[in-house]
């Protein structure tokens, strides 16, 4: 074997040891939500803030689990038009729905033109940012309850033949919403009590969080070993983020990380060079610091002085990171892009749907309906419930990795390409793809998983298995 051909083998496969450091964010990565009870206390908090503080109609409040099958991770609004799009690979229109209504083929070309490409596709290609006035993406779940009450709006408006101007109605609304989305996650919040989203978690945390492993925690501590550096970054701010570690791991979560940064405002933590800061005894952002120090706490930071620490804690002068986070625009694409960090995606459609398992079963999809152990190498239960799978999981807009188009060429070595544009997105930018920490956990240091590749619609980085939405 020549050197460019070994060189060629070892880039297909991911290997935890092959890394002197190890990223975690925290929400939905470290910290497993009950998504049922998340989602609903969300969107009740959103909408009583848009009925009490901006007199929107009454029908949109506590009654989310009516409108379970509109959500779907990865639709883009355009708000302009009150219109909610699928996207493809290229930034194509797959499908749409105007609120919570379908949208023709016919209709669809008359707006969007024969080619229907979203004429932001391009932007949201290239960028992966989330900062725009003309739309919105939702690929993260604390923002799709804004979705939903965004198109259950537009159906009143449109029910009640809306202002003089829709184009200004629509606007106003998604302008509402943000400002009910603030409101309900900014955080001053949790420590002010207010938004309705922090103090519900305060009062009973453990109605709206797993607690992790002992797998997973001995995990941690074995990544530390021999040299190694574990860190968090988190965008949550300390005082929710503390109380969720507690939660999860415990009143020592500290010791199982090196560092831990605190409202790290990603992506801006990988572009915008900001100061870290220290944070006072009582969670109070002071002034930036120069030097980190090993087990301290801080707030905001970026990741060129955060890998100087790396580097002095590990010895090594260019130390390889890797990061876990379930965020693609936030966590993956910014940590690749701009820090050339390996990537780790965490992605619980991957158990809601089933996989395909090395037994050639996919666990839940069995003739009887019922669903079984998973019986993959990685040997563990199901860990999200039937409630959960309800939610994840949606027949109006069908997977977040895939969507029928009728073409012969959607197959590729036994399995579908991946079509959408989130699914492109999942293998450019993450390195391996897996349900949850747990999938990870259990399986040796010195594991090789297989990597994606830059081949389109490539699956081979889904592991324990393919997702079933992907097997013809």
């Amino acid at each position: 074997m020549d050197k460019q051909e070994q060189t060629a083998r070892t880039d297909s496969y991911f290997c935890l040891k092959d890394y002197d450091a190890y990223g975690f964010d925290l929400d939905h990565t470290l910290a497993k939500y009950k998504l049922v009870n998340v989602f609903n206390l969300s969107y009740d908090s959103i909408s009583n803030y848009l009925v009490n503080e901006h007199g929107y109609d009454a029908r949109i409040q506590h009654d989310l689990h009516k409108y379970k099958d509109f959500i779907a991770k990865g639709l883009v609004l355009d708000i302009e038009r009150g219109n909610i799009l699928k996207l493809g690979a290229q930034g194509e229109i797959l499908m749409a729905k105007h609120g919570t209504k379908p949208i023709s083929s016919d209709k669809l070309i008359d707006i969007y033109g024969g080619d229907l490409m979203f004429e932001h596709s391009k932007t949201i290609l290239k960028t992966v940012k989330n900062s725009s006035k003309d739309y919105r993406f939702f690929e993260n779940y604390f923002d799709i309850p804004g979705l939903v009450a965004m198109a259950r709006i537009v159906d009143i408006l449109d029910e009640k033949g809306g202002s003089d101007s829709k184009k200004h109605s629509y606007l106003e609304t998604w302008s509402d919403i943000m400002k009910a989305l603030m409101n309900c996650y900014t955080y001053e919040a949790f420590r002010m009590d207010t938004g309705g989203f922090f103090p519900g978690i305060k009062k009973n945390p453990e109605n709206y969080v797993e607690k992790c492993s002992d797998d997973v925690k001995t995990w941690l501590k074995e990544l530390k070993g021999n040299n190694k550096s574990v860190f968090l970054v988190t965008s949550s701010y300390i005082d929710f983020a503390s109380l969720l570690l507690e939660t999860i791991i415990g009143k020592d979560w500290k010791s199982y990380f090196d560092i831990s940064v605190f409202r790290a405002r990603k992506p801006a933590f990988f572009t915008d060079g900001h100061p870290f800061l220290r944070i006072d005894d009582n969670n109070i952002e002071k002034e930036p610091v120069q030097d980190l120090k090993k087990d301290g706490l801080y707030s905001q930071g970026n990741h060129k002085e955060l890998e100087t620490f790396i580097a002095n804690i590990t010895n090594k002068k260019h130390p390889k990171v890797v990061y876990f986070g379930d965020n693609i625009c936030a966590d993956c694409f910014p940590s690749k892009n701009y820090a050339d960090w390996a990537t780790v995606l965490l992605l619980e459609e991957m158990d809601a749907e089933g996989y395909l398992c090395s037994d050639g079963t996919v666990p839940g999809h069995e003739n009887d309906g019922e669903p079984s152990k998973k019986r993959s190498k990685f040997e563990h239960s199901s860990l999200v419930t039937p409630e959960e799978i309800e939610y994840l999981l949606t027949e109006e807009w069908g997977p977040f990795l895939y969507h029928d188009v009728k073409d012969e060429k959607s197959i590729n070595n036994g399995s579908r390409i991946m079509n959408t544009f989130w699914g492109s997105v999942i293998a450019k930018y993450s390195c391996i793809t897996v349900p949850s920490l747990e999938y990870i956990a259990g399986v040796p240091l010195s594991h090789k998983f297989q990597k994606f590749t830059t081949e389109e619609g490539n699956t081979k980085g889904f592991h324990p298995g393919i997702p079933s939405s992907l097997l013809p």
